[in-house]
């Protein structure tokens, strides 16, 4: 089942100055996710039959995504979330990139930041590979191994 988006101390995504990053649900997978209360953003990736989908619930003063998920789907079912809460651009664990190596495997690239490091600089990098695997009929994304580089 899709989460729902959560209720966050931030401006809307359709606000005048950002709403040009957001797009209209072409799938019905997107509009599931529109109908749990988030507003697509970022492109949607392919590979065969699986998609990454980037959904948000706020902005910050810069349009940066606040509250946001990447979610996957496998034939149009869910599979699982790319994050076990919601992210925040410019803080401990938002995602820098996410690769489709296959179409029951991905890996993505997650920023840490130390209590020191500025907010426009992180000092390392977690790479999280995952598989899709299925689960009583059904696909299931689970991590299955976690690198970190520091600078």
């Amino acid at each position: 089942m899709i989460p729902n988006a959560p209720k966050i101390d931030a401006e809307p995504p359709s606000i005048d100055r950002c709403k040009n990053q957001l797009r209209e649900a072409k799938t019905d997978q997107e509009k599931a996710i529109i109908r749990a209360g988030w507003d697509l953003f970022g492109p949607i990736q392919t590979y065969d039959k699986t998609s990454v989908i980037t959904a948000m619930s706020g902005v910050d003063g810069m349009c940066r995504p606040l509250g946001y998920q990447a979610f996957v789907f496998v034939e149009g079912q869910f599979a699982g979330t790319l994050s076990p809460e919601t992210m925040n651009s410019r803080l401990d664990g938002d995602i820098s990139r996410i690769f489709l190596t296959s179409p029951s495997s991905l890996f993505v690239e997650y920023k840490r930041y130390r209590e020191s490091d500025p907010l426009c600089c992180p000092s390392g990098t977690n790479r999280v590979d995952f598989k899709i695997e299925p689960k009583d009929a059904k696909p299931f994304l689970v991590p299955v191994n976690v690198t970190t580089e520091n600078k």
